[in-house]
């Protein structure tokens, strides 16, 4: 049966898997008898809503976001040698065996 129902689509699908609480799934229920439309369809449809309603930065907004983000580590005192503190850190796992 589902088979037959995702082939009809001309989008290519990924299965997940959700919870939902007893409500949602009651309401959603009523939706889908209401709509017409499988549960999956619904869930799909509310998921682009949001997305949609989701802020898209601009090429100019990620360029301010990463301004603020340099010389955040530059009063620290243990990265004066960004190479010894990486060494330092994978010393312990690279020691030879004794």
């Amino acid at each position: 049966m589902y088979n037959s129902y995702i082939m009809q689509t001309n989008q290519t699908l990924a299965r997940t898997q959700i919870y939902l609480t007893q409500g949602q799934q009651a309401r959603l229920s009523v939706a889908c008898k209401r709509s017409a439309s499988t549960k999956s369809e619904l869930i799909r449809q509310a998921i682009n809503q949001f997305l949609d309603q989701q802020p898209t930065d601009s090429t100019q907004d990620k360029a301010q976001r990463l301004q603020g983000l340099s010389g955040l580590w530059a009063t620290r005192t243990d990265m004066a040698d960004p190479a010894a503190y990486v060494e330092a850190l994978r010393a312990p796992r690279f020691k030879s065996g004794a």
